[in-house]
């Protein structure tokens, strides 16, 4: 979006330098649809937009013995996966870039697998959106990639990670006391916690301020967990609760695209786009949201799940409860930031009770 700094950098400055053909998308929830259309050289997204396109990758694969089977044949595969790339809206991609928030491993891989060039990288807008970035031949999943040209960064004693180099900014306007605490000798501090391998490869484990501590004195970062079961296709949102109490626990919402798809059988293609419009189609077809955020099947099916993912991680960071909303998280409620990254505090004020309740049963 024009609001991030990342989409001013490419698309007020190296689309002229590059002199590209840049299409305004009209909504953020039809960027696929224009992808679709467009078939774009060069794709910028965050996280959500994949995910998406993932789910339905994956779903397409999963239920057609064709594409499971001949996806592994030498020939066929390669033309299986011009379709899919071409149904997906990447068939003519030269490089696509996930950034703002953290995005699945398996997302990358299937990209990957298919011929979709897409990597992952990390910024600010503290330092001009780009510090590091995956690409062809320096390409590592699960990381955010090497430091970008002039750019130099470390990890601090507190496995804090700072960033120097000319495209760190000044400071912050008239606010010198943020600039002192944020910028010090000449580093920045980016408030995010992490390492770097071997090979230089930075790898983002979660915010410094975001990293819960158990009643035992357990650290959790909640962003790799989260990313993790959000790749269940029935989950849209999943936010990790667990700062000062005995376990952790999820808030788990429902992707109403895939109730649409998998529970009621509507065409993929059929499905709009406007969670409005998708709760619409629910009622149309005979049901109500609630029959599945309600639904002990339902709940059922997530918890095999959650359980699955569990094991990739300690006991203290595996979900033992969670809850299924009645409804979405929403850049209405204030719940999602623009570039749709969830906001801690207003999701614990909105769903205090739901979370109360999972700490006194």
């Amino acid at each position: 979006p024009l609001a991030h700094v990342f989409g001013q950098m490419v698309d007020n400055h190296y689309w002229v330098r590059r002199a590209l053909h840049m299409t305004i998308v009209d909504s953020p929830l039809n960027t696929i649809d224009y992808a679709k259309e467009v078939q774009p050289h060069l794709f910028i997204s965050v996280p959500r937009i994949y995910e998406k396109v993932y789910s339905n990758l994956i779903a397409a694969i999963e239920s057609k013995a064709i594409l499971k089977i001949g996806l592994k044949i030498p020939g066929l595969s390669s033309l299986l996966k011009k379709k899919l790339k071409a149904a997906a809206g990447f068939s003519n991609t030269r490089f696509a870039i996930s950034g703002a928030a953290p995005i699945n491993p398996d997302i990358l891989q299937l990209f990957q697998q298919l011929g979709i060039p897409l990597f992952e990288g990390y910024g600010m807008t503290e330092n001009t959106a780009g510090a590091t970035l995956n690409y062809h031949g320096n390409n590592k999943i699960g990381s955010v990639g090497k430091a970008v040209i002039d750019t130099e960064i470390k990890i601090a004693s507190d496995g804090e990670v700072l960033i120097r180099g000319d495209h760190v900014m000044k400071g912050y306007y008239k606010n010198q006391e943020a600039t002192d605490e944020t910028i010090i000798d000449g580093w920045l501090h980016t408030g995010d916690v992490g390492k770097i391998d071997d090979d230089g490869f930075l790898f983002i484990t979660g915010r410094m301020k975001e990293i819960y501590v158990s009643s035992s004195g357990k650290n959790v970062a909640p962003l790799v967990i989260e990313e993790t079961m959000k790749s269940i296709p029935l989950v849209s949102q999943c936010y990790l609760v667990g700062d000062g109490r005995k376990f952790c626990s999820a808030l788990i919402t429902l992707d109403m695209g895939i109730i649409l798809r998998d529970k009621l059988n509507i065409d993929p293609n059929s499905i709009p786009k406007d969670p409005i419009k998708q709760n619409e189609m629910i009622v149309d077809k005979g049901s109500a949201l609630s029959d599945f955020t309600d639904s002990e099947e339902v709940f059922n099916e997530i918890k095999e799940k959650i359980d699955e993912m569990n094991l990739k991680f300690s006991s203290p960071e595996q979900i033992k409860k969670f809850t299924i909303l009645p409804r979405d998280f929403s850049i209405d409620d204030g719940e999602l930031t623009p570039t749709l990254k969830i906001r801690r505090k207003i999701i614990n004020d909105n769903w205090a009770a739901e979370i109360d309740n999972m700490y006194s049963s």
